[in-house]
């Protein structure tokens, strides 16, 4: 059948879909049929070819020898019992593998799970908005609008007395209710918020459709876990935030199968068995930027700078445009273009960090020393490999190490050590959620403006 006429022609699609169908069950049915059947079914067929290959044929004569076809086919093909079923499943077959495949070899979906590629790629992200009385929440179809494009969900709970929060163990306080965030019965997830009043009631009060963990509707500090705020006046928001959905990237699984990781990539590896033990959750994906491949010799200077056998890695290298033309006369921050910090840098800069977030009730002195101690505790763990600028690490072959974007915010190859290289699995290829994020990488997030 003519490839042209196939284009230019929808009865010849149609005659050219139906002899499809009539030749697939005649071949399936030849070995049982009366030879009478198989005859009148062959002259059929020839008949059918003859008439539509001719060049001259025209629409009501590839119709007319299509009715034919049809008619014949009915007459002398043994029916099958419930052949819309059949013909269903075997459609559901069919693209389902279509889907496995494509799902396995070429292009997979992931959700960014932790904010450890900030601003690159985002996890789930907040904003607290109790001190912007002049940021005005979007309702109806603009709130609509802002949890479809941009996928954003606002919250906010007003003390309806003067209270503070009556909780002792964060750590332990959960969303109740659902894990899937759709409006149907059943799968609604609410956030408790226990206070207690001046005269000693308690309340607990209830923030429907939130997220699962405190921080993200601003009451914690994501590093500390210590409460921002623990007492309320009447008429106050106990919560005023913006939270925004983690970006969920297309991993192309091509390009590995020919090549090698480039560095300044980022990629995606699976987790079992990679790095430290304990060092990785098992059993899910990371993601993360390539930064040292087999028998390299990496270290991470006070400068903030990569060294990967002693040549050091700048902004102009592929892929490190942004995460090293950072300002190196500010301090590393949270979700910020930083570079990448070893133990030192990053005591350091938590130390300053934690400062401005001290507690109601603690004192200047003790806070400074608290808040030291802290960050020097975790900068153990942040770099275990990379703990000051004199640390050299040397890769095995066929090993490689990643860092996060998010230099103050990422458990990676500092902490756990290598990745082995049947781990990986894929590069990161698209941002498709949220449709405000559409692009190679999601960049920086806007904050939300006032009125």
């Amino acid at each position: 059948m003519s490839l042209y006429r196939w284009l230019v022609s929808r009865e010849y699609r149609k005659a050219a879909e139906l002899r499809s169908v009539v030749l697939k069950h005649f071949r399936h049915q030849r070995d049982v049929l009366p030879a009478k059947n198989t005859e009148e079914l062959g002259v059929a067929l020839s008949g059918f070819d003859r008439a539509v290959g001719r060049a001259g044929a025209t629409r009501p004569e590839l119709r007319a020898a299509a009715d034919q076809l049809e008619t014949v086919a009915n007459k002398w093909l043994q029916r099958y019992p419930n052949a819309s079923f059949r013909d269903n499943a075997e459609s559901f077959l069919s693209t389902f593998a279509l889907v496995f495949a494509v799902k396995t070899f070429f292009l997979s979906p992931m959700q960014i799970p932790t904010g450890s590629a900030q601003p690159t790629y985002y996890g789930i992200t907040s904003e607290d908005l109790r001190d912007r009385p002049d940021v005005k929440f979007p309702s109806g179809i603009g709130g609509w609008f802002s949890k479809m494009w941009n996928g954003e969900a606002w919250y906010e709970l007003i003390a309806e007395e003067d209270c503070e929060l009556a909780v002792n163990d964060w750590r332990s306080l959960k969303s109740t209710g659902g894990t899937m965030r759709f409006p149907l019965p059943g799968f609604d997830r609410n956030f408790p918020v226990p206070v207690r009043f001046a005269d000693g009631r308690t309340k607990v009060y209830t923030v429907p459709w939130a997220p699962e963990e405190p921080k993200h509707l601003q009451l914690l500090d994501p590093v500390s876990y210590q409460p921002r705020k623990t007492r309320f006046l009447k008429g106050e928001p106990i919560i005023r935030c913006v939270t925004r959905s983690g970006d969920r990237i297309v991993v192309e699984r091509v390009a590995y199968n020919f090549r090698q990781p480039k560095r300044g990539e980022y990629f995606v590896f699976q987790s079992s068995g990679v790095g430290d033990p304990g060092g990785v959750t098992p059993g899910t994906h990371y993601i993360k930027r390539m930064v040292g491949g087999p028998n390299e010799r990496l270290r991470i200077g006070d400068d903030r700078h990569l060294y990967v056998n002693d040549r050091r890695i700048e902004a102009t290298d592929p892929g490190f445009e942004r995460v090293l033309g950072f300002d190196p006369a500010r301090l590393a921050a949270d979700s910020v273009y930083s570079g990448y910090v070893n133990g030192t840098r990053f005591g350091e800069a938590q130390a300053a960090a934690l400062l401005p977030l001290r507690p109601q009730g603690v004192a200047d002195d003790v806070w400074r020393s608290q808040s030291r101690n802290m960050a020097l505790g975790m900068s153990g763990g942040v770099a275990k490999y990379f703990r000051d600028d004199q640390s050299v690490h040397t890769l095995r072959p066929h090993h490689y190490m990643g860092f996060g974007d998010n230099t103050m915010g990422s458990s990676d190859s500092r902490a756990w050590g290598e990745i082995p290289e049947p781990k990986i699995i894929g590069k990161s290829c698209w941002v498709m959620w949220p449709p405000g994020h559409w692009g190679f990488e999601a960049g920086p997030r806007k904050k939300a403006t006032g009125t």
